[in-house]
């Protein structure tokens, strides 16, 4: 007759199944979240383009994929003072993750007056 071993141990505790070696943890003291976890993310700003189709008229309205830094925003005030098709807003990462359906909305309007930009709040033309 030959006896087979359990392939795990059982914690006298809590009865979880435990590898060879493995600690349960059922009676250490739950943890706190380190201090970096407590504290929101870090604040960004994002840029959003309003693109007017020159040849059909369709409004696009996306998110710049780059940095904001003032590189950034000197060559997008640049572009849209050179390019009348192109618009751009800056606002922070957080208000574009809750309101962006919103917002995205509003700039795909066929115009867009600067009256309109400052009821949507939060957000500034470059």
């Amino acid at each position: 007759m030959v006896i087979v071993g359990k392939p795990y141990r059982e914690c006298p505790f809590c009865g979880a199944h435990l590898d060879a070696g493995e600690r349960c943890d059922c009676r250490e003291p739950e943890r706190k979240p380190a201090a970096a976890e407590e504290k929101p993310g870090k604040m960004r700003l994002v840029a959003i383009c309003r693109e007017v189709n020159a040849k059909t008229g369709n409004v696009a309205v996306y998110r710049v994929g780059e940095e904001m830094t003032d590189r950034t925003i000197s060559f997008l005030q640049d572009w849209a003072r050179n390019n009348p098709g192109f618009r751009y807003f800056t606002l922070t990462s957080t208000r574009w993750e809750r309101f962006g359906a919103v917002i995205t909305g509003i700039l795909k309007r066929r115009t867009v007056t600067a009256a309109d930009v400052d009821r949507i709040g939060g957000i500034v033309e470059l």
